[in-house]
Parts: structure tokens; C-alpha cells; sequence
């Protein structure tokens, strides 16, 4: 296993906080570990055989991040949700950014977005590999 991940991973760490995030926009999440008294560690993900989809939100008149709403996302006979949240780890921020991985589907066929709110936002037809942004009436 340590031989395929790299030899970060053969050394025992004290590990306080990690993030991710999408540092090179190629749809593969990638993870900042930081130890403890230590240096950081970025794990670059390489993986490029499945699609994605990066959906990022954008509120109007509050809640601007959209922290708290629930994205639902149907591809294929896959079904999968995700709250959108802020702080991950200790002393960590992850992008706030959703993804969702599509496998080997080409697109998602439905997005739904409950915001905090109650509202609900109903998309068809997302294409994969890249980012949508996605905001909230302002009705």
C-alpha cells in the first residue's frame, strides 16, 4: 500500500489538521495535512479515470456561502447528497466547494439544492468536469 500511495505515508506522523480542496481545478480533491511541530504535507491527487462534478454555492441576501444547504445529486442509478459545511479538521478550512463523483457517467442528470431557507432549486443535465456555481433567488 505505501509503495502506490508514496513514501509520505511509510513514517509515523502526529497529524493535527487536514483540508482539502481541488488545488489544480482538475476535478480530483486533494488533501493538506499539517503534524504537529512539523511540516505540511500536500498529497496530490493524480487520479483522472472518473468524472466529477464541483458545484459551489452563492447565496443573495444571506448565508453568501451557503453553508447548511443540502445538494442532491442523481447520475445514472447513483443517488448522492452532501451538507455543505464549514471547518473540517482542527484548525482547518476546506474549500467550500461540493464535489461529487459521477464514476464513468458523463453527466449528472438531476441537482437539487435545499437551501437553509427551505427553498428548493431543481437543475437537469450538469455537465461533469467543471465547476458550477449555483445561486439562490432572490425571491
Amino acid at each position: 500500500m505505501t509503495q502506490s500511495v508514496g513514501p509520505a505515508f511509510g513514517s509515523p506522523k502526529v497529524a493535527r489538521g487536514a483540508a482539502y480542496a481541488d488545488i489544480d481545478n482538475d476535478g480530483a480533491l486533494d488533501v493538506l495535512m499539517t503534524t504537529n511541530g512539523g511540516r505540511a504535507y500536500l498529497f496530490h491527487n493524480e487520479g483522472r479515470a472518473n468524472h466529477s462534478l464541483r458545484i459551489k454555492l452563492v447565496g443573495t441576501k444571506s448565508n453568501r456561502d451557503g453553508i447548511g444547504a443540502i445538494v442532491r445529486v442523481s447520475s445514472g442509478k447513483d443517488q448522492q447528497w452532501q451538507m455543505l459545511r464549514s471547518g473540517s479538521s482542527y484548525l482547518s478550512q476546506s474549500e467550500l466547494v461540493l464535489t461529487f463523483g459521477l464514476g464513468a457517467q458523463t453527466k449528472a442528470d438531476s441537482v437539487e439544492v435545499q437551501w437553509t431557507s427551505g427553498q428548493v432549486d431543481k437543475l437537469t443535465t450538469s455537465a461533469p468536469g467543471r465547476r458550477s456555481r449555483l445561486g439562490k433567488p432572490r425571491a
